[in-house]
């Protein structure tokens, strides 16, 4: 068990002083061509080891979402980093009284484009609710170069490569705007390997994947998958949740949609007021992407819709990014501090369509 208070100061010290402690790196000069269109929404993910401190041997997951509008020369928005933290020693952290923890941060982001260049001041941030919060950090200056759909950005902190998300940004395809009260600490930002930026392919991909997945061939994880699970609502009341994963695939491209319904039992005897029964049912469908390499995926979603309208729904979704393995029966997907097996469904298994 960590030290609260002083242990978590230090750690958010750690956490955020840790990139400036590497050499200030400069950007490659631009080869001429003119920044267009920056408007839109742009993925980036980075993974890095703690070396120094408290948290030192500590890995420090940061996903970016960002949303920029622009008009001529001018450029605004904001972005999401969503925060993931894993002991390296397995110890539990304090606040979180796991091995791990989550945290969001919002940064609004102003700035111009200067001569083919891309320069964004952030002007202010704020914290999700978060019983682990990382604490503030200095507000950065970036400066970038737009090449085709890569934006790469630095600054005293650190670079970032991010991606052009064009399902995101394309008509009818727009997002739900995660804010740093709503968002969790899960987007879709799937990578593989350990870092961002490298060759031509998705972030930490390359343009032929990572070394030692290069040469394997993906594996067929197309069609219907299934996961279920039985538990108890936080109020003690019963509670049924049930997804079908379609999944289409080319190659080693993955793309489909999931139904996820979730069904909750008064076991009390009393009616639900928002249903006037002893029973409500939810069900949303998310459209998702995602690459397979081998026997390792990744799966971020796009979007979602309401299938089945229920006045008892809170109305709290996020969209998730998913990384893990692939077998001929199971897909073992993790995503920030959860996780669920799907299973291969049977022929003779009846399944739900909406």
């Amino acid at each position: 068990m960590r030290f609260a208070g002083l242990g978590i100061c230090a750690l958010a010290i750690a956490l955020w002083s840790c990139a400036g402690c590497a050499a200030r790196s400069s950007l490659p000069k631009s080869p001429g061509t003119a920044a267009t269109t920056v408007a839109g929404v742009w993925d980036g993910l980075s993974r890095t080891t703690i070396e120094d401190g408290i948290a030192a041997g500590d890995t420090r997951i940061e996903k970016q979402e960002w949303h920029l509008t622009q008009t001529g020369d001018a450029i605004e928005g904001y972005y999401i980093a969503a925060l993931t933290f894993v002991s390296g020693d397995g110890r539990p952290y304090v606040c979180s009284r796991e091995p791990q923890f989550s945290a969001v941060q919002r940064f609004d982001v102003t700035g111009r484009l200067r001569t083919g260049a891309i320069e964004l001041d952030e002007v202010t941030q704020r914290a999700g609710q978060s019983r682990c919060d990382p604490g503030t950090r200095p507000l950065l200056h970036w400066k970038g170069l737009l090449r085709g759909d890569v934006l790469t950005l630095a600054s005293d902190g650190g670079n970032q490569t991010l991606y052009r998300n064009r399902a995101a940004g394309s008509p009818g395809h727009e997002v739900p705007e995660l804010t740093a009260a709503s968002a969790n600490g899960e987007s879709r930002f799937p990578s593989f390997g350990n870092g961002i930026g490298g060759g031509n392919g998705p972030a930490g991909l390359g343009a032929d994947g990572p070394a030692g997945l290069r040469s394997q061939a993906p594996m067929d994880v197309s069609g219907l998958w299934l996961w279920e699970h039985h538990g108890a609502a936080p109020d003690g009341d019963d509670k049924q949740e049930r997804e079908e994963w379609h999944v289409t695939q080319d190659g080693a491209k993955l793309s489909g949609y999931y139904d996820r319904v979730v069904r909750q039992v008064s076991l009390d005897g009393h009616a639900y007021r928002c249903s006037l029964s002893l029973d409500f049912e939810i069900a949303t469908r998310y459209q998702f992407a995602g690459e397979v390499r081998g026997t390792q995926i990744v799966i971020y979603e796009s979007s979602f819709e309401v299938l089945a309208p229920s006045a008892c729904d809170n109305g709290k979704r996020r969209l998730d990014a998913y990384e893990g393995q692939a077998t001929p029966e199971e897909l073992r997907l993790a995503w920030g501090p959860g996780g669920q097996v799907l299973h291969r469904a049977r022929p003779d298994v009846p399944t739900q369509r909406f």
